[in-house]
């Protein structure tokens, strides 16, 4: 039976990949810094690793078939501050590079290595844009563009190892439980809805279910390699987002609550202009060519049905 590492495997979309993978008849090894916080599961298990110190278990990287690298630090865990900053970006880096000069310098039969990144990478819309983004623009000049520029500069150079190497730009991750729909889902029980901003800003989105199904996409198919936009076919202004989950809920009868952009600025500082405020519009045209089959590519009720927001 083939082996999945997943690093940064603890978190939200760690946590669905898994059961995913075990139901597709993988073993899955999860590198954490504290793997004695976890209980042993059914072809589960979780090892040390410590990107920081540069410390990884070898045994596991040595009886790995794929990894599936998610490490780094949560982007809405705290306010931006200059040292968590610092702790977003290397978090990313060092995990790659440990990756990299661990698959360097051990004998291993791993097949293929796959990446988070995020849209972040190409920056806000431009107010003039005539098109999304599509995976061959170049980077933006913000914050998280920088990270993300940083963060697939960590895992290039596995390419060289002879790896098939793929690196998904993970759009904004839709699950009940975490992220934008968690937040929204506070203010349904009161039959309203947040617009932030001027809620024309574009939201490139993916279920959680397609991301995980992406990712196990990628290890089955070896003519995936390269950076692929991970998102639906169906990016949306974040108020018609909103809007058509609060309508599948309660018909016309809800309420919409304005937050102005300079109190999300007060509130949130830089993250909350890159996060919120600023939209970034992009493709997925790449990945539906290579024939990945979504369930769910548009926000409608069956999409919206499928996220079980009580």
């Amino acid at each position: 039976m083939e082996k999945v590492v997943i690093t940064g495997g603890t978190g939200a979309i760690g946590l669905h990949l898994t059961k995913l993978l075990v139901a597709n008849h993988y073993d899955v090894i999860i590198f954490t810094r504290n793997p004695k916080s976890y209980p042993a599961q059914a072809k589960v298990k979780y090892v040390h690793w410590d990107p920081k110190k540069q410390e990884v278990d070898v045994k596991s990287i040595q009886e790995a078939d794929y990894i599936i690298n998610l490490a780094g630090a949560n982007l809405n865990a705290k306010r931006w501050t200059k040292a968590y900053q610092q702790e977003i970006i290397a978090s990313r880096v060092e995990s790659g590079q440990l990756l990299y000069q661990t698959l360097k310098k051990l004998p291993n039969r791993v097949k293929a290595v796959l990446s988070a990144s995020a849209i972040g990478w190409y920056g806000a819309d431009d107010p003039y844009q005539k098109r999304p983004f599509i995976e061959g623009d170049p980077q933006g000049g913000n914050f998280l563009s920088w990270v993300c520029n940083l963060w697939e500069g960590s895992v290039k150079p596995i390419e060289t190892l002879g790896k098939r190497l793929v690196v998904f730009r993970f759009g904004v991750v839709i699950s009940k439980d975490q992220g934008l729909l968690k937040e929204v889902g506070r203010f349904l029980p009161f039959r309203s809805i947040p617009i932030l901003g001027s809620g024309k800003q574009m939201l490139s989105w993916i279920h959680m279910d397609d991301l995980c199904r992406m990712l196990l996409f990628g290890i089955q198919n070896n003519n995936l390699a390269g950076i692929y936009n991970a998102c639906s076919s169906e990016p949306l202004p974040l108020a018609e987002f909103t809007k058509r989950i609060a309508r599948r809920k309660y018909g016309p009868f809800y309420l919409r609550l304005p937050t102005p952009s300079f109190l999300i600025r007060w509130m949130l500082g830089k993250k909350g202009q890159e996060m919120v405020l600023d939209g970034t519009w992009v493709s997925n045209k790449k990945i539906v060519q290579e024939k990945f089959p979504f369930k769910y590519p548009l926000l409608d009720n069956n999409c919206i049905d499928n996220l079980h927001i009580d």
